[in-house]
């Protein structure tokens, strides 16, 4: 039964890692990890100390019972109904660099990094390499802006930055947007980055109507070779 549920993608050749631990389960953590455990992935860490809210839903798939529940409890929930096979294992506190020690027996190679402090990114960043086997990927997004990166800019002052929480303009798309590209970096596109504006992808509408293809300046010269003859 297993086989034929991931049979679609088994040509794919993705990496399959044994265990992911994802910080962070928000707006975008939450998609990783829902996106992690559709993809086969059956080892998840979920950290988050936040409880589910009504204005998290506007984003989320998680229904009006959530409301006042831990997020890594409603994440780990909703996995199970969909992958009872998966092993998720939901830890409401707040990851510290230093868990990495803790998490070098458990098969936990990979971190998505899903939280909005810049702090926090640097210091889990910074842990990460100093351990050979671990991987690091940030995913973020601020407004129509997404990232999705292996790194932590260089030029932030955590020394001097106010941890401070802030209400951001969200939405389902960008955030579920990142997930995805995350998941897509850690599985099959290792190398990519991103870093752009949703407003960059695709081709306005006007600009596509003033392209023309081959075949249609084909047809065009053939139309007008007709008319000619005529």
């Amino acid at each position: 039964m297993e086989n034929e549920l991931y049979s679609r993608q088994a040509e794919l050749n993705l990496y399959l890692p044994h265990g992911v631990a994802i910080i962070g389960c928000g707006g975008i953590g939450s998609w990783v990890a829902i996106f992690a455990a559709m993809s086969g992935i059956k080892n998840l860490h979920l950290y988050d100390t936040d409880v589910m809210e009504e204005s998290n839903r506007n984003r989320l798939p998680f229904c009006q019972g959530s409301i006042g529940q831990p997020k890594v409890e409603v994440v780990a929930g909703f996995i199970r109904a969909i992958r009872p096979e998966a092993f998720v294992y939901p830890i409401n506190c707040k990851f510290e660099p230093d868990m990495m020690n803790v998490l070098s027996g458990s098969g936990i190679e990979n971190f998505i990094d899903c939280t909005d402090s810049p702090k926090t990114q640097i210091s889990l960043y910074n842990e990460s390499k100093k351990w050979d086997h671990y991987r690091y990927i940030r995913a973020g997004y601020d407004g129509t802006h997404i990232t999705v990166t292996s790194h932590v800019s260089g030029w932030i002052k955590k020394d001097v930055e106010q941890e401070q929480y802030q209400v951001n303009p969200s939405w389902v798309v960008p955030a579920a947007t990142v997930a995805a590209l995350a998941i897509a970096k850690l599985m099959k596109f290792d190398n990519q980055e991103v870093g752009l504006d949703l407003s960059e992808i695709g081709i306005p509408v006007l600009d596509k109507q003033k392209r023309v293809t081959a075949r249609c300046k084909q047809l065009a010269q053939e139309r007008r070779t007709d008319e000619q003859e005529t």
